[in-house]
């Protein structure tokens, strides 16, 4: 008797280990997977699961769906694969309601790309998104088939199909919250989206697209992207010794694991999330360096040194670039690669404008192509006698206007100075200009990386800064001659960002701005020329980039913030601030009296206008047309107060290609 217990005992004791056993063999496979990115090894383990446990039917159905899922990550050569576990599943597991209906889901899916008829050779086409808001990345929001934005009217996230049939909100903002970015996953089943507060500060959270998992995450710097199976985020974040780390951020539970310093601004996972393509500061939005990294850590390899990084293909065989063969025009390349190196030479896809991309789930590539003027878009306004009714009429300037130009009138109103790239000579060459109004005649002043310049107001010179935009970030502050062109350094400050206002009444001092890294509220900062010596006049919460430089009037008796979603003003002397008028980020300006503050907005009927309210209080009046949609740009107003300049960001066209890659042998 004593004897058949203790056999009994060890049977169970067998049992017991064995069922352990099982949970740690797919334990050990899920870390293969996803933490070591190793997707044959975790497919191996899977399997063992299935076969060694396959009296433990839960544990088996769901080890045969994750390895089917760990197939489909493989990409495509995989799938047929990937289809017969998920057919197992669903054949013989139908008692494990969980596995069997998500394999029965994927098939569904998988078939459906199989039914679709792929076309015969590339195409092109463009793509109207029916819902437009100002956004830096509109390919960004569309797959070719939805469209992920944000409602004008409500401030709500949506989701919506490409004919604006079938929309539904996906998230609704706190009262006073703005969703400023979106970056939705390939399958765009989730959203990452970041919430801009009234005092400044931001929210990052992720949420999926049927309204549910609502989860927030640490930010990043850099332009997120997704793994493609949505369970983390790979961004950037910057140390306190100024550097930034690559890093892997769990949507699940927040976790952040650092994998290595990098000095990148563009990052895309490999299908297989076994590698990062980092695109460098340059390559970020001109040509520059690509580097791939392993994603667990390890040395980069440099892959491209004068391109631009769009993605991977949806098989992980090639990364999509943007170069330029000697001095022909920019084209996009697919590079073959092959365990995070070249693996042979480009192959040519076709030329065009390819500023921003990323492949779809189904291997199509969505990207943003730039207008062949530029980015930006200038108009000169003649106000009538009463201050209203602009005649807008274009102002073709010299360069390429992908970026702002920072126009500024000179004292008399007749000419303007202005900088723009002249791309055909460098990457890096900026031309500061000054032209005659009138006559549209030109001439070239200074050579050099990009500067904005105000005029001195009684003097014949300029007063001018120019940044250095990668770490350690730098202004140099000079005077230009406007007769002889010669350069007199004034001053030279070590900052994260700053920008000229304009000159002092008496030309003793200058009115900027600037942001410290141990003090992070933009300040306005009056700079006197003689004495080298900065005073702080206010600082300014919240965003101050593109239409939020709020600044001082020209007459100096002004200061402007935003605050809570309202525009507010206190006189420079000191004193209360008080509200003028709730506003946007849009181009603003006082006129030269400091009566008026003139801003672009939408009236009541959709169209664009321009407005103005007077700074003693009261009701805003719509005083003409506006000549564009933008609100990302700017607006100068002569010192006559009789003729308006405004630059306004045109918004990129939406292309997708279908069909691109090489056929696989």
């Amino acid at each position: 008797m004593k004897l058949r217990v203790l056999i009994a005992g060890l049977v169970f004791s067998i049992a017991a280990l064995a069922a352990e056993s099982g949970a740690e063999l797919f334990q050990k496979a899920v870390t293969e997977e996803r933490a070591s990115g190793n997707l044959e090894e975790a497919i191996k383990l899977y399997q063992r699961v299935a076969k060694e446990f396959a009296s433990d039917r839960p544990l088996a159905a769901k080890a045969l769906v994750q390895a089917a899922h760990c197939y489909e990550l493989l990409g495509q050569d995989k799938h047929d694969k990937a289809v017969k576990l998920y057919e197992q599943v669903a054949r013989d597991f139908g008692d494990q309601r969980e596995p069997s209906a998500a394999a029965s889901a994927r098939l569904a899916a998988l078939r459906q790309v199989e039914r679709a008829p792929a076309p015969a050779t590339m195409t092109q086409r463009r793509i109207e998104l029916p819902y437009q808001y100002d956004y830096p990345y509109p390919s960004m929001l569309t797959d070719g088939k939805r469209e992920v934005y944000k409602d004008a009217a409500t401030g709500a996230l949506m989701i919506s199909d490409l004919a604006g049939r079938e929309k539904r909100r996906v998230f609704k903002p706190k009262a006073g919250e703005q969703v400023t970015f979106i970056v939705p996953s390939r399958d765009f089943s989730i959203v990452n989206m970041v919430l801009a507060s009234p005092d400044g500060s931001r929210i990052v959270a992720v949420i999926k697209t049927d309204g549910t998992g609502y989860r927030e995450l640490p930010a990043s710097p850099c332009v997120p992207d997704w793994s493609r199976d949505n369970r983390y985020l790979f961004g950037c974040e910057d140390q306190p010794d100024g550097t930034r780390q690559l890093v892997r951020v769990s949507v699940t539970d927040g976790e952040i694991r650092k994998v290595q310093q990098t000095d990148g601004t563009r990052l895309v996972l490999s299908p297989d999330g076994r590698f990062i393509a980092i695109a460098d500061l340059g390559a970020y939005r001109r040509l520059g360096k690509i580097s791939v990294v392993p994603s667990q850590g390890g040395p980069p390899q440099l892959v491209a040194d004068n391109a631009r990084l769009m993605d991977w293909t949806r098989d992980g065989r090639y990364l999509a670039m943007v170069s330029q063969r000697s001095s022909g025009p920019e084209a996009l390349y697919l590079l073959p690669m092959k365990d995070g190196r070249q693996a042979g030479d480009p192959v040519f896809v076709r030329y065009g404008s390819f500023t921003f991309g990323q492949t779809t789930s189904d291997g199509s590539l969505v990207y943003q192509s730039t207008p062949a003027a530029g980015g930006n878009a200038a108009w000169l306004g003649t106000l009538d006698a009463d201050g209203r009714s602009p005649d807008w009429k274009p102002l073709r300037l010299s360069g390429s206007l992908r970026s702002s130009f920072n126009a500024r009138w000179s004292p008399d109103s007749t000419q303007i100075v202005y900088s723009s790239p002249d791309e055909a000579i460098g990457q890096n060459a900026w031309v500061i200009r000054l032209r005659n109004v009138a006559s549209g005649e030109e001439r070239e002043l200074n050579r050099g990386g990009h500067a904005v310049c105000i005029w001195a107001t009684q003097h014949a010179n300029l007063v001018c800064a120019r940044g250095q935009l990668t770490p350690p970030f730098s202004v140099d502050i000079f005077s230009l001659s406007i007769d002889s062109g010669r350069v007199e350094p004034l001053a030279s400050e070590a900052v994260n960002n700053g920008g000229i206002f304009f000159s002092s009444r008496d030309d003793r001092a200058i009115y900027t701005w600037r942001m410290l890294r141990e003090q992070p509220v933009p300040e306005l900062i009056r700079w006197d020329i003689a004495t080298r010596q900065a005073t702080v006049v206010d600082r300014i919460p919240g965003p101050i980039s593109g239409g939020d430089w709020l600044g001082p009037d020209p007459d100096e008796h002004w200061i402007a913030r935003r605050n809570k979603e309202k525009l507010e003003i206190r006189p420079m002397s000191g004193g209360d601030w008080k509200s003028l008028i709730s506003l946007g980020t849009t181009q603003t300006a006082f006129t030269p009296d400091g009566n008026w503050l003139l801003y672009h907005d939408v009236d009541a009927a959709g169209k664009q206008s321009l407005f103005r309210v007077s700074t003693a209080g009261g009701q805003p009046e719509r005083i003409g047309d506006f000549p564009a949609a933008g609100t990302t740009g700017s607006l100068r107003i002569s010192p006559d107060g009789k003729q308006i300049i405004t630059e306004a960001a045109i918004p990129p066209e939406t292309w997708i290609l279908e069909n691109f890659e090489p056929k696989q042998p």
